[in-house]
């Protein structure tokens, strides 16, 4: 009976290492059993829909199926399962693409293991659990409007360092197509210029 009481885990991330000892020390809370680990996203899929887990940890950066691609796939599987994202980086764009594809919350790996256990608990009860220090961003993340593919093309090869007449030839497209890509990119990140666009646009994670 305690066994079924208890909260089982899934625990997907790619390094060895940091999957083996996050398994580890959840296994040691009495509330906890991790029911399996999986060294990628896809993997991780198959494993939820098979194992049924009340809350899988995923980290957001894997090469075979990333995190976010993982929990969409997960809660459409899986929907009573939640979803807390793990990563080295507070990116606003992890966060905002994770919230829109069902995760119910945002861990950083070095959080430590009692914030794990109460983001889990958190969850579980319905609620949302988001890093310390991004919860002030939340709101604004969430309301910003989403960057297209197009423009996050036209703010990369502008990164580079590359003039509006080069970034046209490379997408083969008009010039003033892509000046109002820009306009309508320095809008959406409340940006004034070019310089100002770039900045925010690495400090959301969307290029860099």
């Amino acid at each position: 009976m305690e066994r079924l009481s208890r909260v089982s885990v899934l625990v997907v991330e790619d390094q060895e290492l940091v999957r083996e000892a996050l398994a580890a020390l959840l296994s040691l809370q009495s509330s906890l059993d991790v029911v399996g680990q999986a060294a990628s996203g896809r993997i991780g899929v198959e494993m939820a829909a098979r194992l049924r887990p009340d809350v899988v940890l995923l980290d957001v950066q894997m090469a075979d199926g990333d995190g976010i691609w993982a929990t969409r796939e997960i809660r459409q599987t899986v929907p009573a399962c939640r979803c807390l994202l793990l990563t080295t980086f507070a990116k606003d764009s992890y966060l905002a693409e994770g919230m829109a594809a069902g995760a119910s919350g945002y861990l950083l790996k070095d959080a430590p293991t009692r914030e794990v256990v109460a983001a889990i608990q958190t969850v579980l009860a319905g609620g949302t659990w988001i890093a310390p220090g991004m919860t002030g961003r939340l709101g604004a993340i969430l309301q910003a409007e989403p960057i297209s593919e197009r423009e996050r093309q036209v703010l990369a090869l502008a990164e580079l360092g590359l003039t509006n007449r080069e970034i046209s030839r490379h997408l083969f497209m008009a010039e003033g197509s892509i000046k109002n890509l820009f306009s309508e990119v320095m809008r959406k990140l409340g940006a004034r210029n070019r310089v100002e666009a770039l900045a925010r646009a690495r400090e959301r994670g969307i290029i860099g």
